[in-house]
C-alpha cells in the first residue's frame, strides 16, 4: 500500500468557509457521496487542519495502491460547485494543470 501526503494552504480569512463548505459537506451533508468517491478512486483519505502563526493548512493523506491516480480521480470527478469553493478557499485555478505532487525525501523505514 502506498501513501501520498500534501499540504494545501487555506487563504487568509477562509478557514471558517473551509470548515463549513468543505468539512461539513464531507462529514455531514454529503458524507456518503464523499466516501463513495474515495472508494471509487481506490484511496483512504485523511484530512487534517494545521493551524500556524503564518497561516492555516490542510494536510491530506491518501493511501491505496496508486494514491496519485486516486487523487486525480477525485479532482476530475469533483462536482462543479465544490470546484468553485476549492478555488476560492485555496486559490487553485481548477482549469489549470495541477501543481506537481509532493516528493518523498525521507523515510525512516527504508
Amino acid at each position: 500500500m502506498a501513501m501520498l501526503a500534501m499540504a494545501i494552504p487555506i487563504l487568509p480569512g477562509k478557514k471558517e468557509k473551509w470548515q463549513k463548505e468543505i468539512i461539513e459537506n464531507f462529514t455531514v451533508t454529503n458524507k456518503a457521496e464523499a466516501d463513495s468517491l474515495r472508494e471509487e478512486a481506490g484511496v483512504h483519505e485523511r484530512t487534517f487542519l494545521q493551524e500556524t502563526p503564518n497561516g492555516d493548512f490542510v494536510i491530506l493523506t491518501f493511501e491505496g495502491d496508486d494514491p496519485a491516480a486516486g487523487w486525480a480521480h477525485i479532482m476530475q470527478n469533483m462536482p462543479p460547485e465544490m470546484s468553485a469553493v476549492v478555488a476560492e478557499i485555496h486559490g487553485f485555478d481548477m482549469d489549470a494543470p495541477p501543481p506537481p505532487l509532493p516528493t518523498l525525501v525521507y523515510n525512516s523505514k527504508a
